[in-house]
């Protein structure tokens, strides 16, 4: 088979390395990676098959060859234990991920090995039993990579149920697609739509909490009650890190002291997970700017060493944010030390996501509005956040801090910074449906 018709064929699979996830120049594999292996031990088996292949993916980005032929493998001992209708589109997908990292690993003859095993197994891939198992595949996919793709899966996980309305796997895949979308673009349908479908899971498979912690902050404000229940069983039932920093970041405005508890413990689970850092790392900072004087060193300092742990402990991960918290808490000591971290994240921009350059305009903006009482450079650089077109809370706070300076301005500067926005707003929507970054 010539190079071209081999790549058409590869093309024309249904599996991680044909599905454009937006991770590829986007997205950093390595957190996500992190990140999904929490999921994957955490998870239901459903959706197993699914992430380790996606696991494999990744690996074959970063150029772990090895470690993505593992996750494969691992894969298949799942699906040796699969009875379900879901076994064809399952063993469909991972056969396509072994042919592509074939491929891409220039072992082309083991590549069409996995091809003519397809064609085999499965002489018309898009037979109607599969479309529905396929689909879900993609939206589990889409949901671990990150929110932003919640609206994709959730295309994905309608397109299944239409196919097979009673499967309770789509329906709980449903739930958690529009959660995604709700907390991206924080519309009031998607909440309600969410609150039944996450409703439905929690009845149909009540050892599932993260739909107990997503359903719980959907309540938060309509019955709040409830809403603590659905938290505290989670906090005593789960060993999931995810699960007990979703629980923790509810207490923290009631109660950060209960935040650190639950966080500590998560802690003990999982010493390496470095987004439990950054959420500890939140409390103690509320900690610090509430806290007594006599006490406010202390708070201070629990968060430095929170933050500089983790940057130790996971050396090989980017964590821009996790840098943009430390630099916030360092200038609480030395202006200069934060401003530092500033001008050498700036130095290599070019490396940053939109999200990350997003954020650390929004930090260094502050900085230069509340240390150093340069309001001119500190618009500069919100105006900077704001342009970038991603629907963030970064992007929302560049927002605010914007107007707050244009108010008492009834001048020409003043309503610049009002123009400015509008022109922003008005180019914002159709960038961001071009734009599927972290």
């Amino acid at each position: 088979m010539g190079n071209e018709q081999l790549q058409e064929k590869l093309d024309a699979l249904q599996c991680h390395f044909t599905w454009d996830l937006g991770v590829i120049g986007h997205v950093e594999p390595a957190p996500v990676l992190q990140k999904l292996a929490v999921e994957i031990k955490h998870t239901p088996h459903q959706n197993q098959v699914a992430l380790l292949g996606l696991q494999a993916y990744l690996y074959q980005q970063k150029g772990q060859k090895r470690e993505a032929l593992q996750s494969l493998e691992e894969a298949e001992e799942h699906l040796k234990q699969d009875e379900s209708d879901a076994f064809s589109a399952r063993s469909l997908v991972i056969y396509g991920n072994y042919a592509w990292i074939h491929y891409l690993q220039d072992s082309y003859t083991e590549a069409e090995r996995y091809l003519d095993r397809i064609q085999e197994l499965y002489p018309t891939p898009w037979d109607a039993v599969m479309i529905q198992y396929i689909q879900a595949q993609k939206g589990w996919s889409l949901l671990a990579i990150r929110a932003r793709n919640g609206e994709r899966a959730r295309e994905c996980f309608e397109l299944a149920l239409m196919l097979e309305p009673g499967n309770k796997h789509f329906q709980a895949g449903l739930g958690l697609a529009l959660y995604a979308s709700w907390i991206y673009f924080w519309y009031p349908d998607f909440a309600k739509k969410a609150i039944i479908q996450l409703e439905r899971t929690v009845l149909e498979q009540p050892d599932n909490y993260r739909a107990k912690v997503f359903l719980a902050r959907l309540l938060e404000s309509l019955d709040e009650e409830r809403s603590i229940g659905l938290i505290e069983e989670s906090a005593e039932k789960s060993s999931d890190p995810e699960v007990l920093k979703g629980v923790a970041l509810f207490w923290l405005p009631r109660l950060a002291e209960r935040s650190i508890e639950i966080l500590q413990r998560a802690l003990q689970l999982d010493p390496c997970y470095h987004p439990l850092y950054q959420a500890l790392a939140k409390c103690y900072k509320k900690q610090w700017l509430n806290a007594e004087k006599e006490n406010k060193e202390k708070m201070l300092e629990a968060g430095i060493k929170v933050l500089e742990e983790v940057l130790q402990k996971c050396p090989d991960l980017d964590l821009v944010l996790v840098k943009l918290q430390l630099a916030e808490l360092y200038g609480a000591r030395d202006p200069s030390q934060e401003e530092q971290i500033y001008k050498e994240l700036q130095k290599r921009e070019d490396t940053l996501s939109l999200r990350y350059r997003q954020a650390l305009c929004l930090y260094w903006g502050k900085f230069l509005l509340y240390k150093k009482n340069a309001r001119v450079a500190a618009i500069a650089k919100f105006k900077d956040g704001y342009r970038i077109p991603l629907l963030t809370g970064e992007r929302k706070e560049c927002m605010q801090k914007l107007k707050q300076l244009s108010w008492p301005c009834q001048n020409s500067e003043g309503n610049a910074i009002y123009r400015f926005i509008q022109e922003a707003d008005h180019q914002g929507p159709a960038e961001v449906a071009r734009i599927d970054v972290d």
